[in-house]
């Protein structure tokens, strides 16, 4: 299965970064496309902007790690399995975070892998500079 590593630096302290990661249904106020977040269980569902929905299985969460891992169980990607870990750190700098998101997938055709990866890589990147935005300027995704 492909790896993809993606990773941000940003300027607050990794506590309150990792508040907003462990705050899931926050999810739709820095995750681009998502207009709607909630918990069902151990499931985090995010309603997209096109109508879709994405179901998200959380687990091993730990807030004395700032880690959490999760396994799509319904995602609109042309993968048999997918999944990753949020990994919160301290950063290079004082008083910044280092975010880190280590996802894997199997693709259901393996001849697509390598533009698949390219897709996820920059989709989850973008992610991750939206979380950034919202962390450090307090500015939300919009979906209008």
């Amino acid at each position: 299965m492909p790896t993809i590593t993606n990773a941000i630096d940003i300027k607050a302290t990794p506590e309150d970064v990792w508040a907003v990661l462990a705050d899931m249904p926050a999810t739709r106020q820095w995750l681009p496309g998502v207009v709607a977040a909630r918990m069902d269980g151990d499931v985090r569902i995010c309603q997209m902007a096109d109508g879709q929905q994405v179901h998200e299985k959380i687990s091993d969460s730990s807030a004395e790690q700032r880690s959490f891992r999760f396994e799509h169980v319904r995602v609109p990607l042309p993968v048999q399995r997918s999944g990753g870990t949020f990994t919160v750190t301290a950063g290079p700098e004082p008083h910044t975070a280092t975010v880190t998101l280590r996802t894997t997938f199997e693709p259901l055709d393996p001849t697509g892998a390598d533009g698949l990866t390219g897709m996820i890589q920059g989709a989850f990147q973008q992610s991750l500079e939206s979380l950034r935005r919202f962390v450090e300027d307090k500015v939300p995704w919009d979906a209008s």
